[in-house]
């Protein structure tokens, strides 16, 4: 079981598990809710630790049964079966094009759907193929922060 897990470290798990599952394809409007869940989490009073202990996520705004089984998941373990199931359909890796600055959730669902890329390696090959930068929607600036991502990688 992980401990010591706080508030901005569940939320910013959420917002990684609503960018996975937009760009694995997860209806974006559901996806979204993740993100709302993680603004009350980080607003919240008690920790996540007291939440957990008394089994109260379901108090959170927003928390049916369902997804205060995957932020418990998410506690003890770091992962939900959400995110499990959608592995499924693509692999963890695509979170790694997100972390780079203006590359959102949907370029990086355009980039994966349509390209394969799933990732920094495939990103890089496809910019040294001359892939990227025919790509609508991937300009000079991010074509930039692409290749500073993945030459400091």
């Amino acid at each position: 079981m992980m401990t010591g897990m706080t508030n901005a470290e569940l939320a910013g798990k959420l917002r990684d598990l609503r960018d996975f599952l937009i760009i694995a394809g997860y209806e974006e409007s559901h996806a979204t809710r993740y993100t709302q869940i993680a603004r009350f989490i980080e607003k919240m009073p008690e920790s996540v630790e007291e939440l957990h202990r008394d089994h109260r996520f379901t108090d959170i705004p927003g928390v049916g049964k369902l997804v205060a089984q995957y932020i418990r998941e998410i506690v003890e373990t770091g992962v939900s079966s959400k995110q499990r199931e959608w592995e499924q359909t693509a692999p963890i890796t695509v979170l790694e094009m997100v972390r780079i600055p203006g590359l959102g959730p949907k370029t990086a669902r355009k980039l994966f759907m349509e390209f394969g890329i799933d990732g920094l390696t495939e990103l890089k090959r496809a910019d040294q193929a001359g892939i990227l930068a025919e790509i609508q929607g991937i300009g000079p600036k991010l074509l930039e922060a692409i290749r500073a991502a993945y030459q400091s990688s």
